[in-house]
């Protein structure tokens, strides 16, 4: 087996080990209501289950693309208040088969969202 083969199958080895670890994780917050910090883009995160009002709107999105809520964990990070003294939130949304990890600004995270669903981001 050459050095290549090598690289390509360690890859996919950390890649599929990081799949573990994010369930792991999702299982804990949704089940359990456990909620270690998370470290996204270097970056520790202290996240907690998302408002499920804020869920509403979004099911309608989910269903065009044929996923289901059940398909993502939702979570949210409050960030420093701002100027006008009010809160910004970070929303993160895990897909669970893929375990990929996409994160949003409050604001218009919906509409971020149905992009990367246009874009079939959260495919295996």
């Amino acid at each position: 087996m050459g050095n290549t083969e090598i690289l390509k199958r360690t890859e996919a080895g950390v890649r599929e080990g990081n799949k573990m670890l994010i369930r792991e994780l999702v299982s804990d917050a949704e089940e359990k209501g456990i909620f270690p910090a998370w470290a996204i883009d270097g970056k520790v995160r202290k996240l907690k289950l998302i408002n499920q009002i804020l869920l509403k709107k979004f099911e309608k999105e989910l269903k065009k693309f044929s996923f289901k809520k059940a398909d993502f964990c939702f979570l949210e990070e409050d960030l420093k208040q701002t100027k006008n003294n009010s809160k910004n939130k970070m929303v993160i949304l895990v897909h669970k088969e893929s375990a990929t990890v996409r994160q949003y600004k409050n604001s218009h995270w919906i509409a971020d969202f149905r992009h990367d669903l246009e874009n079939k981001i959260f495919t295996n």
